[in-house]
């Protein structure tokens, strides 16, 4: 029941955001603040809900059904979510876990951490400008920034989208590696002839895992925040079309269905990663 009440109460702040133009605006340069318009398009959508639609929203001059594209938008943007997030917990565990003991491995996290300081939309642009400049360098396309052509390849939109998440989660992983190292259970270990990586994977991994689990939520909002960023910038089809068009007017139906549509994806990618390493940790770790 309280899950219910969580989706009931997101759905309604989803409203309340989606709906925030349309109750706050101006009009010959006074500000006008009328919150019954949210309520005529909130009872206008639920209609539409009712009547097997969920409206339509226009693709520059183009009138086109949400439900027909929300599906295949939706699909684009769980890949680009799934695999950010993904990439980010398999590097924060073999680089900030299983490889952390080789100088190699600390010094590259000194680098990352010297690039946690900037911000990710700086580090996003930046790799951009690069992409662009390796384009003029060798005549090798790996990005498309006209408006009018969609995105050709997702390993790029992938490649910007989990920097941040891995930096965050591999600092989280390396720190608590250093202090889970120190503790007197795993030099016992050690003393007692274990193998380095049995306890690596049956001592610190078990220790390090809730940490992990706790952080996986922000790593998942650091991947959310920046999907806007990469997809808009690098005209990938998402939800954040629905959002954020750069041909068409802003549609209360189509930022509504486009943000509750991330917001589930990223419930989604939550519930999977965890189910994944359930299912390592059962096969490896308890074998």
């Amino acid at each position: 029941m309280s899950y219910v009440k969580q989706l009931i109460g997101m759905f309604f702040l989803v409203i309340v955001v989606c709906g925030g133009p349309f109750m706050l605006y101006t009009q010959k340069e006074e500000i006008v603040f009328e919150p019954g318009n949210i309520v005529v398009h909130t009872v206008y959508l639920i209609q539409q809900i009712a009547e097997g639609s969920l409206g339509t929203y226009y693709s520059g001059q183009t009138e086109r059904s949400i439900a027909e594209d929300i599906l295949p938008f939706a699909i684009s943007s769980f890949e680009l979510l799934f695999a950010s997030v993904g990439v980010a917990v398999l590097a924060s565990i073999i680089f900030g876990l299983l490889l952390q003991r080789f100088r190699i491995v600390r010094q590259f996290q000194k680098v990352l951490n010297l690039l946690a300081t900037i911000p990710d939309f700086i580090l996003i642009v930046v790799s951009i400008v690069g992409a662009v400049g390796f384009y003029k360098l060798t005549n090798i396309r790996i990005i498309t920034l006209s408006p009018v052509s969609d995105a050709e390849s997702t390993w790029f939109p992938i490649t910007l989208l989990s920097i941040g998440p891995t930096i965050f989660l591999m600092k989280v992983v390396s720190l608590k590696y250093a202090q889970i190292g120190g503790e007197d259970y795993i030099k016992t270990a050690l003393a007692k002839g274990m193998g380095i990586w049995h306890v690596l994977i049956h001592h610190v991994y078990k220790n390090i895992k809730p940490f992990l689990i706790a952080d996986l939520k922000k790593t998942i909002a650091i991947t959310v925040a920046n999907l806007f960023i990469v997809e808009y910038l690098l005209n990938v089809v998402g939800l954040t079309r629905f959002i954020f068009s750069k041909d068409g007017g802003y549609e209360f139906n189509a930022a509504v269905m486009g943000l509750l549509g991330i917001i589930l994806l990223s419930i989604l990618v939550y519930l999977l990663i965890r189910l994944i390493l359930y299912v390592i940790e059962r096969a490896v770790v308890y074998k």
